[in-house]
């Protein structure tokens, strides 16, 4: 389980990879990356399309990238980024950031406290790299947990209530 006064050091690049490998298929539910929509940026980062707003609707599309460089003792680091650029610059790219209002378990700030994009949440690499409000119950687990943890708490404000559109 990641430790509160642990501050997060990168695996090895080749156990970070057999992690991935070995998680990936567990994720993906017997799909293909193509088959799901996503793409490998190189070994260690993954791209998500993910949509926000009610199930109902068509929604916004953003792009969520996922780095495994600390995984599987942490969860994956977790940006949205630029779909053409594939990365986010502070004011910029705002407009591919959803906005999450009102649930304490996510929050997607754009600048935080000028450090960059941070995805609130336990779920998330930087929520423990800021040492953002951690408590015990939301500590990352490695043995329980993979990446589908934290596809899973994003996709899921993406399309609750406390989703109020973009934020740029």
């Amino acid at each position: 389980m990641a430790k509160m006064n642990v501050e997060p050091v990168p695996v090895p690049p080749a156990d970070a990879i057999a992690a991935l490998e070995e998680d990936l298929p567990k994720v993906l539910k017997g799909r293909t990356l193509e088959e799901a929509g996503w793409s490998r940026l190189d070994p260690l980062t993954l791209l998500v399309p993910l949509v926000g707003g009610p199930p109902s609707v068509a929604g916004d599309w953003y792009l969520l990238r996922l780095g495994f460089g600390y995984y599987r003792d942490w969860p994956p680091s977790a940006l949205f980024v630029n779909p053409e650029t594939k990365d986010y610059q502070v004011g910029r790219d705002n407009k591919w950031l959803p906005k999450i209002e009102g649930w304490n378990e996510l929050h997607v700030h754009a600048d935080y406290n000028g450090t960059g994009q941070l995805i609130c949440c336990s779920n998330t690499l930087e929520f423990y790299k800021v040492r953002h409000g951690m408590e015990a119950k939301h500590l990352w687990d490695p043995i329980r947990q993979n990446f589908a943890s934290t596809l899973r708490a994003i996709e899921w404000a993406l399309r609750s209530t406390y989703y109020k559109g973009r934020q740029g």
